[in-house]
């Protein structure tokens, strides 16, 4: 299979900042840690608080491939176990993830990830819900001695991958058969895809060498406000029945990466570390880390919004798409009010099998 060296992005658009930051990236978690206690989340109440630059541009991202797939109301979802995930799998979702992908590096100054990898032991990865395959990718790159397995539900990814890398159709929850342990396993926000956690933990645990490393990367429900400003408004309110009518129906737990970090040390893992980071949604944040973050995020997660309600509000409640348009637009608004102080943490959780 070709090998190209990287995948490129459009030419209009401007990731300087994130080259930025992942020329500052710390030498070790410990160090991140204490880098990210150094931004914590503020209101910036200054007049002039949008002179940190956030352009359409830097959150643009390109989509990569065909893919089979069913299409409801205007959007394409998942052929293979049809139904089963929330999100759809068309290329405004394709966008969506790989914009989502330059958010999460941004939020770890640069990192695909905090585990304390080392190159020379590193021999086979695997990274469950790849979605478009972009960090399965960069992280054969990163580590052209590894050999990377990406998988999936959709064959979004694309063709031209590393010779190191290679990308399969499979079901996390489905059993794991792999012909040999894994150094590193990896997953990135897949809150909407588990319904028994701790199961895909242990798989995990199994999966890996004595020695190996697990991490994950996720979202956690409720969204929140550092000053109650969210209380009331369509956005929460609108998130809250999500959670609680379509979602725990569905046997999924939206606060669950609030104890990975349990669930990792039940299932065995030692030296488990936390890093617990907020998201801000909009530019209001006062740091230059969260203001960049929120802009990212507000992007994300209102092409996320789209995608989940119409797929959750036509199935579950039978309602017809121009009544989910008239609610998204005032969720839409919600992100975009700058007086609504509304964030949410990500959450990531590393640690090793003795």
């Amino acid at each position: 299979m070709a090998s190209p060296t990287k995948q490129t992005l459009s030419p209009d658009v401007d990731f300087s900042v994130i080259e930025a930051l992942a020329a500052n990236v710390p030498d070790s978690p410990d160090t991140f840690t204490r880098l990210a206690a150094k931004n914590k989340l503020a209101v910036d109440f200054r007049q002039d608080g949008d002179l940190v630059e956030v352009t359409a541009s830097e959150t643009a991202s390109i989509s990569l491939s065909l893919f089979e797939h069913v299409e409801e109301n205007g959007r394409t979802y998942h052929k293979y176990k049809e139904g089963k995930y929330t999100l759809p799998n068309d290329e405004l979702e394709q966008n969506r993830l790989d914009l989502q992908h330059e958010l999460c590096k941004m939020s770890l100054h640069g990192k695909l990830h905090l585990a304390p990898l080392k190159p020379e032991n590193l021999k086979y990865t695997l990274d469950f819900g790849t979605g478009t395959g972009i960090w399965a990718i960069e992280m054969a790159e990163t580590y052209p001695n590894c050999k990377v397995i990406g998988s999936d539900l959709s064959p979004i990814q694309p063709e031209f991958i590393p010779s190191n890398c290679s990308f399969e159709i499979d079901d996390m929850d489905d059993e794991w058969i792999y012909s040999q342990p894994f150094s590193y396993i990896h997953g990135r926000l897949l809150v909407f895809c588990f319904t028994d956690a701790i199961s895909i933990f242990r798989k995990a645990y199994d999966a890996l060498e004595p020695g190996g490393w697990f991490e994950m990367q996720d979202t956690c429900a409720p969204l929140g406000s550092i000053d109650g400003t969210i209380e009331g408004t369509p956005l929460l309110e609108t998130y809250n029945l999500i959670a609680k009518t379509f979602l725990e129906k569905r046997g999924i737990d939206v606060t669950v990466a609030s104890r990975f970090k349990s669930m990792m040390e039940e299932v065995g893992f030692v030296d488990v570390k936390e890093v617990k980071i907020e998201w801000p949604i909009g530019t209001w944040a006062k740091s230059a880390y969260h203001k960049r973050i929120g802009a990212w995020y507000q992007r994300d997660l209102k092409m996320a919004t789209e995608g989940i309600m119409m797929g959750l509000f036509t199935r579950m409640l039978g309602w017809k798409k121009e009544q989910v348009d008239e609610l998204l637009v005032k969720v839409l608004a919600d992100m975009d009010d700058k007086s609504i102080h509304s964030y949410q943490p990500f959450y990531v959780v590393y640690g090793r099998k003795p």
